[in-house]
């Protein structure tokens, strides 16, 4: 006997309905959308559409056919969904009112809500002095430390990004040493925190900022990892149209205080096109993002320290080369330590010339001006540390320029429409009068880093191509 067959939609109580248990399981769902309106006002898509197109898609309205299968399967009352419907076209009307009889925004609110009117990471509350204990540790340590005791004192930050955690699977964590990280930054996290805090993600760095934003805009303190910023672009548009202008455009009704850990630069040789690459100038760029890169490790902890409890995202970069440097360590100065955002460093005050630098960069401004000092007697050369590039210390810049009369900018990242050019431009602009020579710059070729370690030489600044300007700037 040939079964019956029934309905595709059934009413709840119908004896031949089935009632299938609910799946906890992931389920995928393979929709195909129509779009029956105009896109926007200016758009007309009897353009583009024949009748019969938009007379298909009408009776494919979701809107249109969504409440008739509620009503036909017994799960909507008509009456209830005309109510509905009214009251819907009743807000809309008074919203509409409302908004249309409003002030416009004064021209004075342009620039409100950029950054956390609450918590101001270049106050003065976060200039706190060190207090060593231990031997010196690498950056690398001093990181990996920092996000420890942060994590410890606030249960809502979490950690995540590809390869971060010690093992994906948690049982196997007593029979691994684990990973933590393609550089060791976040090992042991995991092992500490629990899988809950600190887990692996797919390789997808838009989903992996996307995921942060969702997460601080419900109040958690996402740290998330890009593994190299050679691959942060494909979360471009989640850093620069959802993060960054989220205060912003939501007159302070949504704030996303993401921290964004980025490994950073070359000088490793072998990286190439896809491991050594810089570009901070697009980030510094972008209003409502604050953007910061030590060159130390007690700079390091003190910079991510405030990163963490900064209330607006932060890009925090991380100088590959100066993960486990001999030069730049330091005992560790307590967890209590911040630095200031938009405050530099002097690393060695001078009188006749002031290098501005940052990151790698900043060692090799030193051995420059070492070199020389020593075949210019007489001549002293101030190097600064720049370290927060967006805000970035114009004060301490203004300062030293005014000081010795000439200004040397060196950075990693590209020549041409480089950081160093609006530093150029703000000191040709308001110092112009205390300036005895032209402003020089030096950094890489307006190209990719190369492969071959000689040719990797080439393209990004040496420290012979930071003495060979200097020496013509001393000499105008």
């Amino acid at each position: 006997m040939r079964r019956q067959r029934l309905p595709r939609f059934l009413p709840r109580h119908h004896p031949g309905r089935r009632i299938r248990p609910l799946r906890q399981g992931p389920a995928f769902v393979h929709a195909h959308c129509t779009r029956p309106y105009s896109h926007s006002l200016s758009d007309d898509e009897r353009l583009y559409k024949t009748q019969a197109e938009r007379d298909a898609e009408s009776e494919r309205d979701p809107i249109i056919v969504f409440p008739r299968f509620l009503i036909r399967e017994g799960l909507l009352e008509e009456q209830t969904y005309k109510r509905i419907c009214h009251e819907v076209d009743v807000e809309l009307a008074e919203i509409t009112d409302r908004v249309l009889k409003a002030a416009p925004p004064a021209k004075s609110t342009a620039t409100d809500f950029l950054y956390s009117p609450v918590i101001d990471p270049c106050s003065p509350q976060f200039d706190i002095e060190p207090h060593f204990t231990g031997e010196p540790r690498t950056m690398i340590d001093e990181i990996n430390r920092t996000l420890a005791e942060e994590m410890q004192a606030n249960p809502n930050i979490v950690v995540f990004g590809e390869d971060v955690a010690d093992c994906s699977r948690e049982e196997n964590l007593s029979e691994v040493k684990g990973k933590g990280g393609v550089f060791k930054a976040t090992h042991g996290l995991q092992s500490q925190f629990g899988s809950r805090r600190v887990f692996n993600t797919p390789i997808a760095e838009a989903a992996i900022v996307g995921r942060a934003i969702g997460m601080a805009s419900r109040g958690m303190k996402p740290v998330c990892e890009i593994q190299f910023f050679d691959y942060i672009w494909p979360a471009m548009m989640q850093i620069r149209d959802e993060m960054a202008n989220i205060r912003w455009r939501s007159n302070n009704g949504w704030s996303c205080p993401v921290v964004i850990r980025a490994a950073i630069g070359g000088y490793l040789n072998g990286g190439a096109v896809y491991h050594s690459q810089c570009g901070e100038v697009a980030f510094t760029h972008i209003p409502g993002l604050r953007v910061v890169m030590p060159s130390s490790a007690i700079d390091a902890c003190g910079l991510l320290r405030t990163a963490i409890r900064c209330d607006d995202p932060v890009l925090f970069l991380e100088h590959k080369r100066l993960y486990r440097e001999p030069y730049n360590r330091s005992p560790h100065p307590g967890p209590d330590f911040t630095i200031p955002f938009g405050k530099a460093r002097i690393v060695k005050p001078g009188h006749h010339l002031t290098i501005l630098t940052y990151g790698m960069t900043v060692q090799k401004s030193l051995l420059a001006s070492t070199f020389l000092e020593q075949s210019h007697p007489g001549k002293s050369i101030e190097v600064i540390d720049l370290r927060s590039l967006a805000p970035y210390d114009w004060e301490a810049i203004s300062h030293s320029v005014q000081k010795t009369s000439r200004v040397l900018i060196v950075h990693e990242d590209t020549l041409s429409f480089g950081y160093g050019a609006e530093i150029a431009a703000r000191i040709s602009g308001e110092l112009f009068d205390y300036l005895d020579a032209p402003i020089g710059r030096v950094a890489a070729l307006d190209t990719w880093v190369g492969y071959h370690p000689d040719l990797e030489d080439e393209i990004l600044p040496q420290t012979e191509d930071i003495q060979r300007e200097a020496e013509r700037l001393l000499a105008y």
